[in-house]
C-alpha cells in the first residue's frame, strides 16, 4: 500500500481487490459476481480475481461490462490456496474475501470501508454472513438457518471470522501473511489467530453482509460437518504458540443443542422435532469423522 495513502481520509477513493475462490459452483458465482456489480461503491474502484480451484467443468465468467475481472487458475487443492493464488496478482489497496456461494448486500463494502477507516487501520473487518431462510424449508435448511454462522458471537468471542466475508488493507494482510495451505478447513482460524498476534484486531460490523443459501439435503450438510470436523482436528494438531483454547471451545453437549433448538420459539413443534433429528444425525457423523481421524485416516476433500 502507498505510504502517501490515508486510510482515515474520508475522501480518499481506496482501490478493492474482491478475491473469490471457486470449485464447480459456476451459478453461485455468476449470482455473487451480479450482486457485487450492484455495489454502492464505485464500480471503477474495484478489481475481482476469480480463482478456479480444479472444478471439473473450468469455471467461466460472466459477461458484466461494470466490472473488471480477472480469472485464474490453482491447482493446490483448497480454499485457503486459491485466496492465496488471487492475492498474489491483486493490486488494490484492500483486500476483500468472500465465497463464490455467496453473494453482497449492496452497502457491503462501503459499511466495511467506513468502518475500517473508523478504526484507523488498526483493524481488520469481519462483516454478517446470513443463511437466508427459505419459503417451505427442508428440516435440512431450518437447522442451517438457526445454528448459521455466528459471526458476531465468533469475532466477539472467540477471535475469528470466517473467510466468507473478511475484508483488509493489503498492509494488514501483508502483515499477517498468507493463509495456510495446509488447511482444507479451519484455516479462517489460524489465520485470525496470527491476525491477533500481529497486534491487530477483529471488528465485526453488521451492516456488511453477505448472503448465502443453506444446505438443503442430509447428504450436503453431512460432508459440510464432516470437513469442519476434520479441520478442528488438523488445526489442534498444529504446533502453533498463538492458538488460544477459547477458540476451540467444545461444542454444546448433545442434551444442550436438543435444549437449545427445542427453545426456538421461532419454529413450530414439529419442525423443532425435524431439526433435532437433524442435529443428532449431523453429530453422529462427527463422531465418526472424529474416529475416523484418530485411527489415521486423513481429511478429505469433498
Amino acid at each position: 500500500m502507498p505510504k502517501s495513502l490515508n486510510i482515515s481520509d474520508c475522501n480518499t477513493i481506496l482501490s478493492i481487490s474482491i478475491i473469490i475462490p471457486v470449485f464447480n459452483d459456476q451459478s453461485g458465482l455468476n449470482k455473487c459476481l451480479q450482486a457485487i456489480s450492484l455495489q454502492s461503491y464505485p464500480t471503477d474502484s474495484i478489481e475481482v480475481i476469480v480463482v478456479d480451484n480444479g472444478s471439473a467443468t473450468p469455471i467461466v465468467l460472466a459477461d458484466i461490462n461494470t466490472l473488471k475481472i480477472t480469472l485464474t487458475q490453482c491447482a493446490t487443492p483448497g480454499s485457503y490456496a486459491a485466496r492465496n493464488t488471487g492475492v498474489k496478482i491483486a493490486t488494490g489497496d484492500v483486500f476483500c474475501f468472500i465465497d463464490a456461494d455467496c453473494w453482497p448486500d449492496e452497502n457491503w463494502l462501503r459499511s466495511a470501508l467506513n468502518t475500517l477507516r473508523e478504526h484507523k487501520g488498526n483493524g481488520i473487518v469481519g462483516g454478517e454472513v446470513k443463511i437466508i431462510k427459505q419459503e417451505n424449508p427442508t428440516s435440512v435448511a431450518l437447522y442451517q438457518h438457526i445454528t448459521g454462522f455466528d459471526q458476531e458471537n465468533n469475532i466477539t468471542n472467540k477471535d475469528f471470522s470466517a473467510t466468507a466475508n473478511i475484508i483488509c488493507l493489503r498492509s494488514q494482510f501483508e502483515r499477517v501473511g498468507f493463509y495456510s495451505e495446509s488447511l482444507l478447513s479451519g484455516g479462517d482460524r489460524e489465520w485470525c489467530w496470527r491476525v491477533i498476534k500481529n497486534g491487530l484486531s477483529i471488528i465485526y460490523e453488521p451492516k456488511s453482509i453477505v448472503y448465502t443459501d443453506p444446505r438443503t439435503t442430509l447428504r450436503s450438510a453431512i460432508i459440510q460437518a464432516r470437513r469442519v470436523t476434520a479441520g478442528r482436528k488438523m488445526l489442534q494438531g498444529l504446533n502453533m504458540t498463538h492458538v488460544d483454547e477459547k477458540n476451540l471451545t467444545k461444542k454444546r453437549t448433545p442434551w444442550q443443542a436438543i435444549t437449545w433448538i427445542l427453545s426456538r420459539k421461532e419454529l413450530s413443534i414439529w419442525e423443532r422435532f425435524h431439526v433435532v433429528c437433524v442435529a443428532s444425525i449431523i453429530r453422529t457423523a462427527e463422531m465418526l469423522e472424529t474416529i475416523k481421524l484418530a485411527l489415521g485416516s486423513k481429511a478429505e476433500r469433498r
